[in-house]
């Protein structure tokens, strides 16, 4: 299978959530968070993620498609206002392996001053009858495994985070939408630094994919932070950040262009 090799410019520019992403978790991630609150954009990161995953299944095949291409179009990959990032990304699409019935793509980006990071995704879906599938299929898909690794690497330092996913999917007075409950996981060399639980996201089928969380919440605990992310349905999800030390609270938001915003501090 060939890869499909992007350079990072302005008119790819689309494909640039996928790298900035990754930089966020170079941050304070570690038992080292300083006491005091600050944003380093984990919301926004773990927002792009679970909703990135779920657009991604438009790249499947479908029967007698071949492989699908990786997406480069502005127009299906949102990303936020003023992102400026060079470097160099080499896609695998998603391509069916009988051995694991599954579908499997992997992303490596290469960016500045020897950040790297590979993001492998494997797929199964399963029709309303409970078989597993080998091409994509609106109509008959019932159910899906989605599992994803992602491994930074930054200054000898090497995140790899996990994240396991198990979408229902349902037909809600005749709109198809997908239902997300899972777990995530995360170490720093080694030694676990995160942890998060995904309930009940909630998205409507539309256009061929997945459109931006609805309903549902994400739960993510940290050495110092606990964030929890609920989604309100009307393409925006408000953020609770406590800080686990000085039980200080701060809220904000967070929309479908992954962008904080509204920031507010409580005592």
């Amino acid at each position: 299978m060939e890869s499909t090799k992007v350079k990072i410019n302005q008119a790819l520019k689309s494909l640039a959530i996928i790298g900035i992403g990754s930089f966020l978790l170079s941050g304070c991630l570690t038992s080292k968070e300083e006491s005091s609150y600050s944003s380093d954009g984990a919301s926004a990161y773990m927002t792009n993620e679970i909703d990135q995953m779920g657009q991604s299944y438009g790249q499947i095949p479908e029967a007698g498609s071949g492989i699908a291409a990786a997406k480069t179009s502005a127009s299906e990959i949102n990303i936020p206002v003023n992102v400026s990032i060079t470097g160099e990304l080499v896609i695998d699409p998603y391509a069916y392996n009988a051995d694991c019935t599954c579908f499997i793509r992997k992303a490596n980006y290469t960016g500045t001053k020897g950040f790297e990071r590979e993001r492998v995704d494997s797929v199964v879906l399963f029709d309303t009858e409970g078989n597993t599938m080998n091409h994509w299929d609106k109509l008959a898909i019932g159910k899906i495994v989605h599992k994803r690794n992602v491994t930074h690497s930054k200054d000898a330092k090497v995140f790899d985070m996990r994240m396991d996913f198990t979408v229902d999917i349902k037909t809600d007075a005749g709109i198809k939408k997908g239902v997300w409950n899972g777990t995530m996981s995360g170490t720093l060399n080694g030694e676990p630094f995160k942890s998060g639980t995904i309930t009940n996201i909630t998205r409507t089928f539309e256009n061929g994919k997945f459109q931006f969380p609805e309903a549902g919440s994400i739960e993510i605990e940290r050495p110092v932070f606990q964030i929890r992310i609920e989604f309100l349905g009307d393409s925006k999800a408000t953020v609770t950040i406590t800080n686990k030390l000085n039980k200080r609270v701060r809220t904000l938001f967070v929309d479908k262009n992954y962008s904080e915003t509204e920031s507010v501090e409580k005592p």
